[in-house]
């Protein structure tokens, strides 16, 4: 069982998982980070020391948890000496778990499947997990955590961890900018941005409970050239709305219209 832990990263997950493993009732000894503010911030709600020493990281945990960019991961793991007998496990939605060859025999990879923001309310046991070990005892150790986090766990490997990930960014990530978008049209044209609100409150439940595909609304999966026609003159002064609408519009018509013949393209 994993017992003691080092978070390593002291971000937005690194915050929502030293909260989480601790109201589970796993010890975290240490928070490891480049940025002592923060790090000295997490370690205070930890109950824990913290470094941005290399050489003074706890080697008294069983476990040190990866939980930074992909980029300083690389870094930190390749000056880290050697641990045979400790498990380490990076966070990573599109990092091999390989990065840890040659520093231990049991790694793995622990992908919370979520978008984090420290002030933002979580519920850590609705996140699905994904799980994958360099042998089945490390596996196993990574499916009594989730358990004891009380979360939902999926063994992936690290093709199909890819795919999880890119579709988070196509799901999440480009549908934040789409929103961020349309609340700087309203706000370039003198609207207040928060009448969007009811329309996402209801377009989530929507999606939630129906699925995305049959939630579909608007003038491309309704065919109403007319409307588009009209929104395409509107945006003819900024190239990049014009392009992104252009492509969206065409992407739901031949996707709710597969079948058909003849799709006109805005």
């Amino acid at each position: 069982m994993i017992n003691k832990i080092v978070i390593l990263g002291s971000g937005n997950l690194a915050f929502h998982l030293c909260k989480a493993l601790s109201m589970a009732g796993i010890e975290i000894s240490q928070i490891f980070s480049r940025n002592l503010e923060t790090a000295s911030q997490l370690a205070d709600m930890a109950g824990c020391t913290f470094t941005n020493e290399i050489n003074k990281i706890d080697t008294s945990a069983d476990t040190f948890l990866f939980a930074m960019t992909d980029e300083a991961n690389l870094k930190i793991i390749k000056q880290l000496k050697p641990y045979p007998d400790k498990i380490m496990l990076h966070t990573a939605g599109s990092l091999s778990m390989n990065v840890f060859e040659g520093k231990t025999e049991n790694y793995g990879v622990f992908y919370p499947f979520q978008t984090f923001s420290k002030n933002a309310k979580l519920d850590f046991s609705e996140v699905p997990l994904c799980l994958e070990a360099s042998n089945k005892q490390t596996l196993n150790k990574l499916i009594k955590l989730s358990e004891k986090l009380r979360c939902k766990y999926y063994i992936i490997n690290e093709a199909q961890r890819k795919v999880i990930h890119i579709s988070g960014v196509f799901a999440c990530n480009f549908m934040n900018h789409c929103i961020s978008l349309g609340e700087n049209i309203l706000e370039e044209n003198k609207i207040d941005k928060n009448i969007l609100k009811a329309l996402l409150k209801q377009s989530f439940e929507k999606l939630i409970t129906n699925g995305a595909f049959a939630s579909q609304t608007g003038p491309a999966v309704r065919q109403d050239y007319e409307t588009m026609d009209k929104q395409i003159q509107f945006l003819k002064t900024n190239k990049t709305l014009l392009e992104i609408y252009k492509l969206m519009s065409q992407s739901i018509e031949e996707t709710h219209f597969r079948d058909e013949k003849k799709i006109k393209k805005p």
